[in-house]
């Protein structure tokens, strides 16, 4: 850093709260990201829209944002073990793919889930409250249906177009390799993950071949939960056999 800059820095710790709102202002001109040349619009404004927005958009946001501190700041800590990420094209039932020689792997990244606003916990009554959250691990998509309406003062009856989030078929194992649990709901650490081996998920019980929607994940690593890659990496190629949790009391058999 040099002096100028802990000059300037010294200087804008100075000025007041509305003195640095505006000199934030005319320092994102400066600079602006790509996205606000794109949209023709300021980050502050773009920030605001989403925080005015439905959870449900601002649930995809953070998906968004898991994804990029994956892509950023997770994938190249892999590099040295040999593994590299390849360029995605199309709608795929995942988010990152990793290549060692032949040897591919497909990760799906998902957040952990929130329940009004605070991170689920998985059965509470059965274990131990905070060991255990939830993720949710099912394809939701957009779309609209049409509804009609009668439109006020007449008898005429107008089609008008309703968004709407539907619930297409779950996964299937073997649609991805490794699942990426974002744990910043309940760490306020976005690069704080969970993995494990996809193979090792719960299955429906009235379809083995389907993937159970709500999903068990470790607050501490474990056996079947790391927070580490690498070594999840090492357990996929392994060929291991588990399951994140084998003594679910509402699943004997």
């Amino acid at each position: 850093m040099t002096e100028q800059i802990e000059e300037i820095e010294k200087l804008i710790a100075e000025c007041s709260t509305d003195e640095q709102k505006v000199l934030k202002q005319r320092l994102s001109t400066l600079v602006p990201h790509p996205l606000e040349k794109e949209w023709g619009i300021d980050a502050e404004t773009i920030l605001t829209a989403i925080r005015r927005s439905s959870d449900l958009t601002k649930r995809g946001v953070r998906g968004i944002i898991a994804e990029a501190v994956f892509e950023n700041s997770v994938s190249p800590s892999v590099e040295q073990y040999g593994w590299r990420p390849t360029v995605l094209v199309g709608d795929l039932s995942y988010d990152a793919q990793l290549k060692k020689g032949v040897t591919s792997a497909r990760i799906q990244i998902k957040l952990q889930r929130l329940e009004k606003g605070m991170p689920k916990l998985y059965y509470p009554r059965h274990y131990d409250e905070g060991s255990l959250y939830v993720v949710e691990v099912q394809k939701t998509r957009s779309g609209e249906k049409t509804t009609k309406q009668i439109l006020q003062g007449s008898d005429t009856t107008l089609e008008t177009p309703d968004s709407i989030t539907l619930q297409t078929r779950p996964y299937r194992f073997g649609d991805f390799d490794i699942l990426a649990v974002n744990m910043h709901p309940s760490s306020g650490d976005w690069k704080n993950f969970r993995y494990t081996v996809a193979s090792w998920l719960l299955p429906r019980l009235k379809d083995e071949n389907l993937i159970e929607i709500f999903q068990p994940v470790a607050a501490v690593p474990n056996d079947v939960w790391t927070d580490d890659l690498a070594t999840c990496l090492g357990w996929f190629e392994s060929g291991e056999k588990h399951r994140v949790l084998t003594d679910l009391l509402h699943l004997s058999r």
